[in-house]
Formats: C-alpha cells, sequence, structure tokens
C-alpha cells in the first residue's frame, strides 16, 4: 500500500514528459513553416500582374468614433486605379494605371520594392518617394494592401486596395 502513491507519481512523471516531448516536436516543425512561409511571400508577389479589383477607405466621421468604410472602386476615376501592377524578382515594380481625361494612353509608373523581415510590410519607392503599405493578405491570388494616413482633421483615414491575379 506504501508503494501505490510512489507508483502513481512514476506514471504521472511518464505521462508528463511524454507530454512534453510531443510539445517539442510541434515547436521544433514551426520554424521551419514560418521560414518557408516567408521565402514563399516574395515568391507569391512576383508570379504575374495584378490586376486591382477593390478599392475601400475607412474613417471615423467627425465628431464621433465610428468608423465608416466606403467602397470607391466604381467610383474612382480610372486614372486612379491600378489596372496593372507587375512585381518583378528584381525588386522594381511597374505600374500601369487607368487613362487620364482627354489622354490616349497612360504612362507606367516604375520604382523598386521590398518586404520587410517579417513580410508583413511592402516598401516602395518611387524617386525620392517611399511608402510603407500593411500586407494583410498575399496568396496565389489575392494581394491586399493598407496605407493608413493622418488626415487634416487628425483622425486616421485608411486606404485599402485589393489585387487579384
Amino acid at each position: 500500500m506504501k508503494k501505490m502513491p510512489l507508483m502513481i507519481g512514476v506514471a504521472l512523471a511518464a505521462l508528463t514528459l511524454a507530454s512534453c516531448e510531443k510539445e517539442l516536436e510541434q515547436v521544433n516543425s514551426s520554424p521551419q513553416s514560418a521560414a518557408a512561409s516567408l521565402q514563399a511571400k516574395p515568391d507569391l508577389l512576383t508570379t504575374g500582374d495584378w490586376r486591382q479589383t477593390g478599392l475601400t477607405v475607412s474613417s471615423a466621421s467627425e465628431g464621433s468614433a465610428v468608423i465608416a468604410t466606403s467602397d470607391l472602386f466604381a467610383h474612382a476615376r480610372p486614372s486612379m486605379l491600378v489596372k496593372v501592377a507587375a512585381y518583378k524578382a528584381d525588386g522594381t515594380y511597374s505600374l500601369m494605371r487607368g487613362t487620364r481625361a482627354g489622354s490616349a494612353f497612360a504612362e507606367p509608373v516604375n520604382g523598386k520594392w521590398r518586404l520587410n523581415a517579417a513580410a508583413d510590410s511592402l516598401i516602395v519607392t518611387q524617386g525620392d518617394q517611399t511608402r510603407h503599405l500593411a500586407v494583410t493578405e498575399l496568396t496565389a491570388s489575392t494581394l491586399r494592401l493598407t496605407y493608413t494616413e493622418n488626415t487634416g482633421s487628425g483622425k486616421p483615414s485608411t486606404h485599402t486596395s485589393v489585387f487579384s491575379h
């Protein structure tokens, strides 16, 4: 009878060690999959041409904490929308917007791009301007970028652009 608590203690210790080993296997496999995911992000971005399929703006109303979101895609001028965005593996990009009123063709916008170390921010440079865009979604078929800026009233305004292949 005196050995029964000892045996139960040994059995519990064995179960605890077995479960710890299983957790260690899960932890050890996670960095590899995370590293593979980070390496895949630039590849997903450079797989082909992206076409803009959505544009929304979210901001708080004057004197209110309620955030209103407006879908501007159907109402924006063609020159405001990106018809084709191509991100190349060499770190350059080219955007082709819609034509401006009274113009027969659109000029491409060229620049450089890179993803930050966490692959959650796309840093684009055009001339002497650099902009950090949050990558909120990047899959084989969807690219969702957000940009937040302060308005004249001091309330932030968030622009979200959605692209598809």
